[in-house]
Formats: C-alpha cells, structure tokens, sequence
C-alpha cells in the first residue's frame, strides 16, 4: 500500500476528526490509492497524445478537470523542478524548496501595464482568387523578374504623389492554356467545336479566375466587331453560357456586362447588310438583359429603372434610326408588362404618327423594312398586353370600338391590331390599359 494508515490518521486529525478506526483508514487509503491511480492513467493519456515520454504539472491538471476535480496550483512552472531529500527518523522524504520573495522590493516594483481589450476585426484573405496586398496578409512571393523588368515596374511618382501598382492577377498555366484554347474554338468555322467550348464555359465548376477575362473578351469583341453579325452572335452566346454557369459568381460583373448587352439591342448596325437577321440578336440581347434585372434585381432595386430609363430615352429620340428604336421597343416589352403600361403605351400613338411621316417620305426599301420591324415590335407591345389579360372580355369589332383604340395607338396599328386573329381581346387589353394609366396618373 503506497498510502499508509497513518497517513489518513494525521490528516483526519488535522480537519478535526480524530480517533479514526482501523477498519476506516484502511479502506480510505484503498480508495485514495486507487483515485491516484486513476488520475495518474488519465493523466499518461495526455502525456502520449502531447508527443511526450515526461509526465509534467499540466498533464495532471488536465487529468483532474477531467475527473471534475478542481487542479493543483502553485506547481506549474516552465522551470524544472528539483527535489531534495531529506531523512527522517521513520523514512526519506522529497521536498522542493520555497523560493524566499522580498516583500519590500516586490512593493516596490512598478505595476505591470493593464493588458489591451480583445479587439476582433475581419479581414480578406482572397478575393476572387487574389490575395489583397494589405497588412494582415503576408507578403506575396513573387517569381524573380530580370532587373530590367522589375524597373519598369518600380511606382512612378507625379506631383509628389506615389502611385502602387494593383496586385497582380497571377493565372496558372493550365487557365491561360484554357482560356486561348475555348478563345480560339469561338472564332472556329466549326459550329461542333464553338458549342463545346460554349458548353464547357456554361458548366465548368474551374474557371471563377477566368470570369473578368471572358466578361472583357466580350467587350472587346463587341467594340471592335459591330459590322460582324456572327462574331457578335458569339459574344452574346458566351456571356450568356456565363451566366448560366451555377458555379461562377458573375454578379460583380454585370455592370461590365450590361453595356455590351446594350450595344448589340439598340446599335444603329451590326450587320454589313440590312437583309441580315440582326433583329433576332437584338431579340436575344433583350431577353439577356430582362434575365439579369429579374436575377439581381433584388440586389440592385435601381437596375431595371435605370436600363428601362436608358431605352425609354433610345425610344422616343426622333434623331435615332429604327433598329435603335425597334431594340427600345423590344428591350422594354421584355422587362415586364408593368413596364409597358407606364412607358410604352402611352407613347405609342405620337410615335406611330412619327413613323408614318418619315415612312411616306422616303422611297426606301430598307426604311420600309425597318419600320415594318418596328410595327411588329409595336404589336408584340399589344400583344403582351392580352397575354396578362386572361379573363378579359373581347371588344366587339365595331367602328366605335375602333375609334376607342385609335385613340390610344393611332390608326396604323388599329388596322394591323383587326388584321389579328385575337384583335378583340388585344383591343379589349390595350383600351382597359389605357384607362388604368390615365386613373394613375389624375391628381387624387
């Protein structure tokens, strides 16, 4: 037995309770041998899983909040502790000496200075795959550069003001091997090759560094390619695959994407000829953008009335050719019905009546086409109307009833509206249109 009745006896009797039966002290020191045991088991656990051969101070406190028992204090130290033996007339005993501590020079001694408060602040690590060069990243390890090159890129210094250069975007070599590789399929004759690399821009999940690169690729290929319908086709069909990819993030850069949408909607020409079917990328154009307001528009409440602004202004400029208005016209029957309500139906008339005038003034085959496209795009207008007007009653086709909706579109669209299977219901929807309108917009 490594704890001796006696043992027991003397400190029974220093907390008060002396005369302790035999029988009672030897099962105490039973179960406190068995507790050290316990403890020191525990305590080898902490001792192996830390690495270490030595049991210190710490494994044990960390044995005895395990068992719930509250730790010993007073003996962890990062010194080594050494122990002295001394004899007594029963047995040797192992004691460690007291350090003396002079009270006089200890109050004498300055305060140590009151620790700073625990402050958390937050911060980028990466964005968008670069590292933000700012003083709680490390430094970025850049690649040795000749001595030539690094000159040239030393920060210049104007008026006394020392400028930085941005952080690098540093792509890998697989990414820009990929990037000129789906860059080079796009302008491919092969129409297989250029839909497998549209196809792997719409869902590879590896390519969020490559979204800034695309987004300026279709800039560039629609600032320099207005005359080329099938590179801008291209652009367009890229920039959409982009956004259909669920593994990019592209919302940072639909305001670099938008114009370029815009651009090919309501550009004078895109086309060499004017028999080309540009109006069909317009169409698509337009879809695009209503996609982007009904995606980000909770995001961003200003983006539909700034682009709806933007093609009103496009539709009702007299100075602008057709295709710039039929891509008004189309742009805003796609955001919405509401849309057409507000701003197109009540301008329709007086820009009918435009249309006429400078048709009948020129002898021009493609005047006559493009203002023929603009009729059309004036009745997928109305058309719209009666698609969000399912339970309507059909106007009946009288000549009073046709007065009623000249009023409202002019009487060139009046005569294609009745040419219109559904004309009673469109009449019907655009008249009812208009008098809400006008209710909306009286003085309360």
């Amino acid at each position: 037995m490594i704890y001796s009745k006696s043992t027991i006896k003397n400190i029974a009797d220093s907390i008060g309770v002396p005369k302790l039966k035999d029988g009672i002290t030897t099962a105490m020191a039973q179960d406190v041998e068995y507790r050290l045991h316990e403890i020191i088991a525990e305590a080898m656990k902490f001792m192996r899983h830390s690495k270490r051969t030595k049991l210190t101070v710490s494994d044990i406190n960390s044995a005895l909040r395990v068992r719930n028992v509250e730790p010993i204090y007073g003996f962890e130290t990062g010194r080594p502790i050494k122990f002295h033996k001394t004899a007594t007339a029963l047995e040797e005993i192992y004691y460690v000496d007291d350090e003396l501590i002079d009270l006089d020079k200890l109050m004498e001694e300055p305060l140590p200075s009151v620790p700073l408060e625990v402050v958390y602040t937050a911060h980028w690590l990466a964005i968008e795959g670069v590292q933000p060069r700012i003083q709680q990243n490390p430094a970025p390890i850049d690649e040795e550069e000749p001595a030539a090159k690094k000159t040239a890129k030393a920060p210049q210094r104007q008026d006394g003001v020392e400028t930085i250069p941005l952080v690098k975007h540093v792509l890998s070599k697989e990414l820009q091997l990929y990037f000129e590789c789906i860059t080079e399929s796009l302008v491919s004759p092969d129409p297989l090759v250029k839909s497998t690399a549209l196809e792997s821009i719409s869902i590879d999940a590896g390519i969020h560094q490559l979204v800034t690169y695309f987004v300026q690729y279709v800039a560039m290929t629609v600032k320099n390619n207005l005359n080329n319908l099938d590179t801008l086709r291209t652009a367009m069909a890229v920039a959409n695959a982009l956004r259909r990819n669920p593994n990019l993030f592209v919302e940072p850069y639909m305001h670099q994407l938008i114009p370029s949408l815009l651009t090919c909607l309501v550009s004078k020409r895109l086309c060499e000829s004017y028999t080309e079917d540009h109006w069909s990328l317009r169409d698509g154009a337009a879809e695009q953008i209503a996609e982007i307001c009904q995606q980000f528009g909770q995001s961003y409440h200003t983006l539909q009335a700034r682009i709806a602004r933007t093609l009103l202004r496009a539709f009702l400029d007299p100075t602008k050719p057709l295709t710039t208005h039929y891509g008004a016209i189309v742009g805003l029957t796609k955001l919405g019905v509401s849309i057409i309500k507000v701003l197109v139906l009540p301008n329709i008339k007086t820009y009918m009546s435009l249309l006429d005038a400078e048709m009948e003034k020129r002898d021009n085959q493609q005047l006559i086409n493009d203002g023929a496209h603009c009729q059309t795009a004036l009745m997928n207008v109305l058309r719209a109307l009666a698609r969000d007007c399912d339970d309507i009653e059909p106007l009946g086709l009288t000549i009073p009833q046709k007065g009623k909706l000249a009023e409202v579109v002019g009487d060139t669209l009046t005569r294609l509206v009745f040419a219109d299977p559904d004309a009673g219901k469109i009449a019907a929807a655009v008249v009812a249109a208009s008098k809400e309108a006008k209710v909306q917009e009286s003085p309360k």
